[in-house]
C-alpha cells in the first residue's frame, strides 16, 4: 500500500501543511513534554528492531569502517557546515543546514538503500550502529564549534551530551535489552512497530511548525527552491567525497557501496531531536521551526537521489550477471 510504504515523507508533508492552517493544536502539544517522548519512543523502537547479529560479519571491513565512521562523524560535517554557512539563504535556513551536516548516519534508510544496490549490509548496520552510539558524545562538541561559526549561537556541549544520553542513549539501550526477550514478537511486528516509530518522528516537526507558522507563512518560495538545491548540493558532494575516497583505498565493490551510502546520510530523528534539546535562550520556540524544514528537505533530497542511485547500482550489477 502506497501511504503504509511512503508514510515518512508523506506524513511530513501533510504536519507541514497543517501546522501552517491549523496551527493551535500543535501550539498546545508543544506546551507539553510531548517531543521529549516522541524522542524517546522513537529511539526505544530502534532499539527494539536493530539487528545486531550480522555485524560481526562485518568485521573484517575494518579499514572501510574506519573511513566510513571518520567521514559520518567529522568529515562530512566539516565538509556539509562549511557550505551551508556560505549558501545564500537566510540565517535559519543556514543554521538548519548546519545542524543536519552534524549529524550522524540514517537508523533505517541507508541500510535498505545498501541491501537494495546490492552491497555489504553488515557493514552498513556496524556503521549505523556504531555512528549513533557515537555520535551522541561527538554532536555536542561538533555542533558547538559549527554554532559557534554562526557567531550568534553559543552552546553548551556538556549540556546537550546529557540530554541526548538520557532521550537517544538509554531509550536504545532499552530498547535492545527489550529485544533480548522479545526479538521474534518484535520481528512479527516490526511493521508495525515501526508505523508506531513514523508516527512519533511526524509529530516532532508538526509542533515545530505549528510554533513557527507565522514566520513560515511569510518565507519565500524562492527561499525554499534555493533551500532544496543547497541539500542536494551538499549531498552530491557527499557522495563523491565518500566514493572518491573508496576508489581510493581500493574496496571490494559491495563494500563500496555501502560506505558510500551510509557515510553520505544523515538522520532526522537525532537532527530534529537536537533541535529540540537547544534551549529556547539559545535558540527560540519560534525560530525551530524555520530551522527544521532544511532537516526535513534534505532528509527528502538524500532519500530520493540515494533510492535513484540504488537502483541504478542493482540494475547495473543485473546487467553485468547476465552477461557473465
Amino acid at each position: 500500500m502506497f501511504l503504509h510504504r511512503q508514510m515518512l515523507p508523506v506524513g511530513l508533508l501533510t504536519v507541514a501543511i497543517v501546522g501552517l492552517i491549523w496551527p493551535e493544536p500543535g501550539r498546545a502539544m508543544a506546551l507539553l513534554p510531548t517531543q521529549y517522548v516522541a524522542v524517546s519512543i522513537i529511539f526505544l523502537c530502534s532499539g527494539l528492531l536493530l539487528r545486531t547479529q550480522e555485524i560481526r560479519h562485518a568485521a573484517s571491513a575494518w579499514p572501510a569502517t574506519l573511513w566510513g565512521m571518520t567521514s559520518i562523524l567529522f568529515i562530512t560535517p566539516a565538509v556539509g557546515v562549511a557550505v551551508a554557512l556560505h549558501a545564500p539563504l537566510e540565517d535559519s535556513f543556514r543554521l538548519g543546514l548546519a545542524i543536519f551536516c552534524c549529524m550522524p548516519t540514517t537508523l533505517s534508510s541507508g541500510i535498505a538503500l545498501t541491501s537494495q544496490a546490492k552491497g555489504n549490509t553488515a557493514l552498513a548496520l556496524l556503521l549505523t550502529v556504531s555512528t549513533n552510539l557515537l555520535g551522541v558524545f561527538t554532536i555536542p562538541f561538533v555542533l558547538a564549534i559549527a554554532l559557534g561559526a554562526v557567531g550568534s549561537i553559543t552552546l553548551s556541549a556538556e549540556s546537550l551530551l546529557v540530554k541526548l544520553c538520557l532521550t537517544i542513549l538509554l531509550p536504545l539501550i532499552a530498547g535492545r535489552l527489550l529485544r533480548l526477550r522479545l526479538g521474534d514478537w518484535a520481528d512479527a511486528r516490526r511493521s508495525n512497530i515501526t508505523v508506531v516509530s513514523n508516527l512519533a518522528l511526524i509529530s516532532v516537526p508538526w509542533m515545530k511548525f505549528s510554533q513557527s507558522s507565522d514566520r513560515l507563512a511569510a518565507v519565500a518560495p524562492d527561499q525554499l527552491l534555493m533551500l532544496v538545491g543547497a541539500g542536494l548540493v551538499i549531498h552530491v558532494l557527499y557522495l563523491v567525497l565518500n566514493g572518491g575516497a573508496t576508489r581510493l583505498f581500493g574496496f571490494s565493490v559491495p563494500v563500496r557501496k555501502a560506505v558510500v551510502m551510509m557515510a553520505s546520510q544523515k538522520t532526522l530523528p537525532v537532527a530534529l531531536t537536537v533541535l529540540a534539546l537547544i534551549p529556547d535562550e539559545v535558540l527560540s520556540a519560534q525560530s525551530k521551526g524555520l530551522v527544521a524544514i532544511p532537516c526535513i528537505t534534505s532528509h527528502l533530497g538524500q532519500i530520493f537521489v540515494d533510492a535513484f542511485l540504488a537502483t541504478r547500482w542493482s540494475t547495473m550489477d543485473h546487467e553485468s550477471d547476465g552477461r557473465t
